[in-house]
């Protein structure tokens, strides 16, 4: 029994070694003056700090745990978001890194009305993230995300703030994300 639980508390050691935590995420702000499913001006302010784990050069897992607020001329809602990942870099060359998040997350707040009335939002998304990575020395990177292979959801509270049912394919401008981690 000693030597089994030897054993175990070794492998334990051996990925623990491996692995380097990594802190950073991304701030946004976005202001669509007119927007033309809700035909009113949307405002949306996000921040999404990032932890995570590389354990390997190809792999890591980390999470996204943010706060989104989004207004508009009748609602404002506030979303805490819990986005959970798995990376793949495919390739490296010199200081650039290509990678993929496979990604499945939800987000949950309130919808406020200007009457007063509050309802609950939710959001969710499962799917792929490209991404490229910039590792500026051994520490700091800057990372970008754009687009998703997969399919986003919101209830109708959540849709009158302008998040809506999608799936597919989007490498659109307005799904590109910008942040910084820095590797302990």
């Amino acid at each position: 029994m000693k030597k089994i639980f030897a054993i175990a508390v070794m492998a334990v050691m051996a990925v623990a070694a491996s692995a380097q935590l990594y802190v950073g995420g991304s701030l946004g702000a976005w202001r669509d003056a007119n927007n033309k499913e809700l035909d009113c001006a949307v405002t949306r302010i996000s921040i999404m700090p990032e932890v995570g784990y590389n354990l390997s050069e190809k792999w890591a897992v980390g999470t996204t745990i943010g706060y989104e607020y989004t207004h508009t001329t009748e609602v404002n809602t506030n979303i805490f978001q819990f986005n959970p990942y798995a990376r793949y870099t495919f390739v490296k060359f010199g200081q650039v890194s290509l990678f993929c998040d496979g990604t499945a997350g939800f987000g949950l707040g309130k919808s406020s009305w200007d009457g007063g009335d509050s309802d609950t939002a939710c959001t969710w998304v499962v799917g792929f993230k490209p991404g490229i990575a910039l590792n500026l020395n051994e520490h700091c990177s800057l990372v970008a995300h754009f687009g998703l292979l997969g399919y986003e959801g919101a209830n109708d509270e959540a849709k009158a703030s302008g998040y809506s049912d999608q799936w597919g394919l989007n490498f659109s401008g307005n799904n590109l994300s910008f942040g910084f981690y820095y590797t302990f």
